[in-house]
């Protein structure tokens, strides 16, 4: 399975009036709660992230699986989404960038999963639309969305 993951409103609370924590490291401490329901569903062995955060080019692939294992989440292969460009006034939505990726990597639907708290998303054709995990950006993942992720995984 090929997991979009968005990591603001999603493994960290977008919460406007709570203040994120960081990490010695620098970069946020994930949810607990975000942490293990991802772990009840992700098979690192199996599975792929694409990480789709507005953060994806902060860091480099190794560091990135560095502060997901130093948070309990271990990712064995993981790569970012592409940089779409903008393009004269057109601002790319987050929807135009997933669809974007899935085309040039020629996805099939039912092969990914995107979980993310991006309200464009809403707008994607349905047989995706079907495939996301829309998580409320004040409290991100949680137990409330695993018996979605578990129908859409068959497992």
């Amino acid at each position: 399975m090929i997991f979009f993951l968005d990591i603001d409103g999603v493994i960290v609370h977008a919460n406007p009036h709570r203040a994120v924590e960081q990490a010695t490291d620098g970069f946020y401490i994930f949810s607990s709660e975000a942490v293990e329901t991802f772990n009840t569903i992700f098979i690192a062995k199996e599975d792929q992230v694409i990480l789709s955060t507005s953060h994806r080019f902060r860091y480099s692939i190794a560091e990135w699986k560095k502060i997901f294992l130093d948070r309990n989440i271990r990712i064995g292969s993981l790569t970012l989404l592409d940089d779409v460009k903008h393009h004269l006034n057109h601002r790319f939505t987050r929807k135009d960038q997933v669809l974007g990726q899935i085309v040039r990597q020629g996805l099939q639907t039912e092969e990914i999963i995107i979980i993310d708290d991006d309200k464009s998303l809403n707008e994607l054709p349905q047989p995706w639309k079907s495939r996301l995990i829309l998580t409320s950006s004040y409290i991100g993942l949680n137990e409330r969305d695993l018996p979605k992720l578990k129908i859409i995984l068959n497992r």
